[in-house]
């Protein structure tokens, strides 16, 4: 489909551009028609500014073929180049999120707030065990794959170590990378360095991360706030401002971004039990998430508004949850408690 799109009748307009490159670098045609993926992903990259951008077409085909090998590389960050070199991330991008990583690891962070992995099977994963059972297991478990619909997308909470951290805002759509000038640098190099602060992310049915909210806890106090949530600009379709979209409730760009929400809260949920089975003297009382920029408005506008918003250190530029929040979890004095407007 790529190399036959046409301009006017005559003219290949992706055939001739290939073409051309061909000459200047041998073997580009061959490498990029085998690894084409990999070339489409290569078109949304970091701006100087660590925003999300898209490149046309001849920089990623140029940018694939010439695809740089980090100096520095060891078994300690050996993942962290294999995520960077399939985006073209630059080597100094890679010194700094190696250096986190060392900082984070001299100060004995540890990888998850709650000390475990909290995540869930992809769409794909779960389709994989039900085929390796027999038959008849099959079909005793059909009401699996009827839920499998829930599953598109899939929650975890990203191990602090995981090299995505540092550039989560190019698989959202947002600030939030180590490289930008925006106070989404401060956020990212937070999820990685911070003990009290790890991403919440989503994962579409390929397990794509697509969707990401920044846990700010305060164990002392036993509260959380989620700066909010953000979503990749394949899920913001017809937005007219910041998180509010000209579609219908029932249309599947807003279904998908419900399935996302949804996600999100399964997520916040698994959080609070494993976090109430820790600490049983001193449960999780609140958990908010802020309103400011976030994409899934029409979702968090169901919430009941906070009437004091609660504080996270300005260190960590949670600024969008400075003028208003909104309340997923309560508990509530007689043992009623809410989450995302369902008691539980």
């Amino acid at each position: 489909m790529f190399v036959s799109e046409m301009k006017g009748k005559k003219e290949l307009i992706n055939l001739n551009l290939l073409f051309d490159l061909e000459i200047k670098y041998p073997g580009i045609f061959i490498k990029s028609m085998n690894n084409f993926g990999k070339v489409k992903e290569l078109k949304t990259t970091l701006n100087d500014k660590g925003v999300p951008e898209e490149i046309p077409w001849e920089e990623a085909f140029k940018k694939f073929y010439l695809t740089q090998k980090y100096s520095g590389i060891d078994k300690d960050n050996i993942d962290i180049a294999e995520l960077f070199s399939s985006r073209g991330i630059s080597q100094t991008l890679f010194d700094d999120t190696v250096s986190l990583r060392k900082m984070a690891k001299e100060k004995s962070i540890p990888e998850h707030l709650l000390g475990k992995e909290l995540k869930e099977e992809t769409v794909l994963e779960s389709i994989e065990k039900i085929r390796e059972k027999t038959e008849d297991q099959i079909l005793k478990g059909m009401n699996i794959i009827e839920n499998l619909y829930e599953k598109k997308f899939t929650y975890e909470w990203l191990n602090k170590n995981d090299p995505h951290n540092s550039i989560l805002g190019l698989f959202c759509s947002c600030c939030g990378t180590i490289a930008s000038v925006e106070y989404g640098r401060n956020i990212a190099a937070a999820s990685i360095i911070a003990k009290d602060v790890q991403n919440l992310v989503v994962r579409d049915s390929n397990g794509i991360i697509v969707a990401k909210g920044t846990v700010f806890l305060k164990k002392d106090r036993g509260f959380a706030v989620i700066n909010d949530f953000e979503i990749n600009q394949k899920y913001r379709k017809h937005e007219v401002k910041e998180g509010v979209y000209a579609a219908e409730e029932q249309g599947s760009e807003e279904q998908d971004r419900e399935l996302i929400y949804k996600a999100f809260i399964r997520g916040i949920k698994a959080f609070i039990e494993e976090y109430d089975k820790q600490n049983p003297d001193n449960p999780l009382k609140q958990v908010n998430v802020g309103y400011g920029y976030n994409r899934l408005k029409r979702q968090v506008d169901r919430l009941k508004k906070s009437e004091k918003n609660f504080i996270v250190p300005d260190r960590y530029s949670f600024w969008d949850a400075i003028d208003e929040q909104y309340i997923i979890y309560e508990r509530e004095e007689k043992g009623k408690e809410d989450l995302g407007g369902i008691e539980r």
